[in-house]
Formats: structure tokens, C-alpha cells, sequence
């Protein structure tokens, strides 16, 4: 079989979770072929993995590459071409913002015109012809949701005015999610997309070209986390609301279209199911890890200690994580924080932010950022507790990681984090998010009390291995590419659930 593997941003140029979940399906299935296509911010980044033989290719999309000076992007295409383009567009923000009474209104200013916006989006890939970049970025689609919002704000107030320069700002964030669809790659069985958004708009590119089935997995909830970051922006309210219901469109389409969705954790299955996702055709596929790698460390370090293994990133809400350190050290003032991972070109902003906050807390003393390392294992052996202070995640490797360790967990409530530890603390902690006070008393529940700590660890070792074996997470993974590629998009719904009672017995 031949798949292409679609991500944005992780494998095989970056570390982490995601990463890890495809090296496991590539490297898993030696008897396949594969194509990764990886969504990058800039040209040229390096690869930083080891790929093994069956990678057949490595394409990468540099989604935000720079303007070329001298004759505009548009201007290669032709002019029938750019014409094409432009009434695609302005179908495409049409469907996202529909007038204000239209029936695709009628329920609510965020509903768009689920068939408008297919075939707005079919007739722009073939308009572009592999080219669509060179023109959103050289012209861009500012004039077309200009047009749509006059049309479509009655429907939400005519004091919202979106102004000329806030539908550049929104148009540059959407046109670039769009021209992902120019991404071209040798003929596959069965195209696999790796999250929502650019990665999947490449799949169901591929797909309305030639047939080919598109899977979706999503680790995180990739829309609940675009609306999360998109909230931290600049951007003012009309410009956010485009963008947003833009992507919910986008979001929604794929989850109509994908021929089989195999989320890793059954909340991101509930998330596509309230954006309109068949049931039928969802079927949770739990990460796995690898029994022989993660086995046991050694002795707790002889200091209390918190450690963190993960991207600096605003996802992983470090700010909470150290305000409940803050907490910690009130009562257990000789407890140390040890922060591991990447920082993410873009985030260092972003981590000068976190280390002010120590510096406010007083408690620099006893944090310290030891960067990456070569795999979770140095960040487990450091700690006599693992963190995870996130506001968002799919079923985080980290956690289930430092169950097989040998390691308690303490962890926020989100995505699948509770399908992991459960929810009544006996496999690990489980707090709110954005709530340092439970995380810090969380910690110092585990960290005071040695019966209880060695407990929890044995028990989440015993159901790590037991519910998170790589070898049946590759194995149902295997079995699905099979249902997909040699079964009728029709009848996809009908075989998914006899191969699941099947898979199941």
C-alpha cells in the first residue's frame, strides 16, 4: 500500500507528540510505502529524524514563504486563470458569510452554505491549477470578503464594520490555509491527514482530483485551538469572527467529506460529532506506546521535584505550571521545577513572559529550563511528579509515557487526558485547567505522601500497558487503511462497523 501521510508542522522537522504518533505509523508498517507531507512556516526547514527506508518521499509546504519582489504573484497566472480565481473566492466567502435572510442564515449568523462552500472550494483548486498560491498571495481575496461581509453583517449587527485593513489581516491568515491545496505528490493508495485545517484541505484536495480516500486523525482539537490562539492575536473583532467562521467552515467540510475519522481520544470523536460528523464513521484509536522503550526508571531524585517535558508553547499554559510551583513552595519550600523541551521558533517571546512570572513569584531559585533532550525518559528520571498544565490536548504521550515510567502524574482536565488517568485520582491527578491553586495542592497531595504517590504509580503503570499498547494502536491503523482503500465511500459506514465488531472480538 502506498499512503500519504499529511501533518503540519511535526514530522518529520520537529519533536513531540505528533511526531512520535507518525514515526510509530511509519516505521510500524515496513511493508508499506510512504509520502510525508509536512505544512512548514518557512522554506528549507531541516529534518530532524531519522527517516526509515519505506519513506518513499518528503514534501514540504512552506505555508508562510515570503513575497518574491519585482513582477506580483498574480500577475504569472493568466488572466482567464485570475478571473477563475477570483469568482472562486468570492463563491468561497459567499458560503462562509451568507447574506444576511438567505436560508443558510436562517439558523444563526455562524451557519454557511455547506454545498456553496464545496463547490466554491472545488472550483478554486481547479482555477489555480497547482498555482493558487501565486495569486492569493500576489492579490489575495480581501475585495471578496469585503463584498460578502456587506452582504452577511446585517445578520450580526450593522455596527460590526469589518474595515479594508482588518480584511487583509483576515484574508493573509485564511488565503494561506488555502493555497495548501497546490501541494502535489506521487500517486497513493489512501491519503491519511493528521489534523484539520492546511493538512486536511491537502487530503481532500487529493481526494476531489483522483478519489483517493482521505482518513483525518486529529490529536488536538484543531479548531478549539485555532480559536484559542486566534483570541491572543491583534486582531479586532470582525477580523477574528471572519477567520474563525472561516475555519468552522473548512473544519465542517472536512468532517463531511474524510472517508473514515480515527481520533486519538473519544472527546476530540465528540467535538467532530457536534460539528456535524457522521457517528458511523468515527472510530477512536488510542495512542500507543511502545512497552519496551518505556519501561521503569530509576529511584525518585533525592530533592521534590516537578518536571514538565514538553514545547514551550502558550498551549501548554506554563504560566499555571509555575504559579502552582509558586503554590507548592509555600508548603514544600525545597521542591524544584525542571522544565524540558524546544522552544518553537516564534515562542521565545512567549517564554520570556514565563520567566518573568518566576521572577515576580520569587521562586527563579528553584526553576530551571534544561532545553530539549533525546526522548521523555531524562524529563521522568528528574521528577518525583510529571506535569501537564495544558489547555488543550488530544491523548497526550507525555502522560501515558510517565504511567509505564514509573512516574505520578499530575495533569489538567482536557481532551482525553481523563481516558488516560481516569477520573477518580487513582491513577494520577486530574484539576481543572487555568486553576493553579488545585494543581499546586494536586502536587503536594502526591509529593507528601509516599504510600499514596507509590500506589497511584502502580496502578497507572499496570493500566497503561494494559489500555496503550503500540503494537494494537499500529495493528488498527493497518486495519483501517485496509477498509478504506477497498471499500466505496458509500459503503465505508457499513464495513467500519462490522470491521470494528470484528477488530473488537
Amino acid at each position: 500500500m502506498r499512503i500519504a501521510l499529511i501533518n503540519e508542522g511535526t514530522y518529520p522537522v520537529n519533536t513531540g507528540g505528533v511526531s512520535t504518533w507518525c514515526d510509530q505509523l511509519v516505521t510500524g508498517m515496513p511493508d508499506h510505502q510512504w509520502d510525508v507531507v509536512t505544512i512548514t512556516a518557512s522554506p528549507g526547514t531541516p529534518v530532524t529524524w531519522t527517516l526509515p527506508p519505506q519513506v518513499r518521499s518528503t514534501v514540504q509546504h512552506p505555508m508562510w514563504a515570503p513575497v518574491r519582489h519585482g513582477i506580483t504573484e498574480s500577475q504569472l497566472l493568466g488572466r482567464r486563470r485570475r478571473a477563475q480565481v477570483r469568482d472562486a473566492m468570492r463563491g468561497f466567502w459567499a458560503a462562509v458569510l451568507p447574506p444576511a435572510g438567505s436560508p443558510a442564515g436562517a439558523e444563526g449568523p455562524v451557519r454557511h452554505d455547506p454545498a456553496a462552500l464545496k463547490a466554491s472550494l472545488q472550483a478554486l483548486i481547479e482555477a489555480g491549477g497547482g498555482d493558487l498560491s501565486r495569486h492569493l498571495v500576489g492579490e489575495g481575496s480581501a475585495s471578496a470578503l469585503l463584498d460578502a461581509w456587506e452582504a452577511h453583517s446585517p445578520a450580526i449587527g450593522r455596527t460590526a464594520r469589518l474595515s479594508v485593513g482588518a480584511a487583509v489581516q483576515a484574508t493573509a491568515l485564511v488565503d494561506r490555509t488555502l493555497a495548501a491545496t497546490d501541494v502535489r505528490f506521487g500517486p497513493v493508495d489512501v491519503v491519511h491527514a493528521s489534523s484539520n485545517g492546511a493538512a486536511s484541505l491537502v487530503a481532500l484536495a487529493r481526494k476531489w482530483r483522483d478519489g483517493t480516500p482521505v482518513i483525518l486523525t486529529e490529536h488536538g482539537v484543531y479548531l478549539r485551538e485555532r480559536y484559542l490562539a486566534i483570541a491572543g492575536t491583534q486582531l479586532g473583532w470582525a477580523a477574528r469572527y471572519a477567520v474563525c467562521t472561516a475555519l468552522r467552515a473548512l473544519c465542517v467540510l472536512t468532517y463531511a467529506e474524510a472517508d473514515l475519522l480515527l481520533p486519538v481520544s473519544d472527546f476530540n470523536a465528540r467535538w467532530a460529532v457536534r460539528l456535524g460528523a457522521d457517528p458511523f464513521r468515527i472510530h477512536t484509536v488510542h495512542n500507543g506506546v511502545d512497552t519496551t522503550t518505556m519501561q521503569p526508571v530509576g529511584p525518585e531524585p533525592t530533592v521534590p521535584t516537578i518536571s514538565f517535558v514538553g514545547r514551550i508553547d502558550p498551549l501548554k499554559d506554563l504560566d499555571n505550571l509555575v504559579r502552582a510551583y509558586a503554590v507548592v513552595r509555600r508548603e514544600l519550600p525545597e521542591t524544584r521545577l525542571r522544565i524540558f523541551g524546544p522552544c518553537p521558533p516564534g515562542n521565545e517571546g512567549y517564554k520570556r513572559l514565563i520567566q518573568e512570572t518566576i521572577d515576580e513569584l520569587g521562586v527563579a531559585d528553584g526553576v530551571s529550563w534544561e532545553g530539549p533532550t533525546a526522548g521523555p525518559r531524562p524529563a521522568f528520571e528528574a521528577g518525583t511528579v510529571v506535569a501537564l498544565s495544558s489547555i488543550s490536548e488530544g491523548l497526550p504521550f507525555t502522560t501515558i509515557e510517565s504511567m509505564m515510567c514509573g512516574r505520578a502524574t499530575v495533569n489538567t482536565d482536557v481532551g482525553g487526558v481523563s481516558e488516560a488517568v481516569g477520573r477518580d485520582g487513582t491513577l494520577g491527578g486530574l484539576v481543572p485547567p487555568r486553576d493553579p491553586e488545585a494543581f499546586g495542592r494536586e502536587c503536594l497531595r502526591l509529593l507528601l505522601d509516599d504510600e499514596l504517590r507509590i500506589a497511584t504509580i502502580r496502578r497507572a503503570r499496570e493500566h497503561a500497558l494494559n489500555y496503550f499498547n503500540l503494537t494494537t494502536c499500529v495493528d488498527r491503523f493497518r486495519g483501517w487503511y485496509d477498509v478504506a482503500i477497498d471499500t466505496p465511500h458509500h459503503l465505508v459506514v457499513q464495513n467500519s462497523a462490522e470491521f470494528m465488531t470484528e477488530m473488537a472480538s
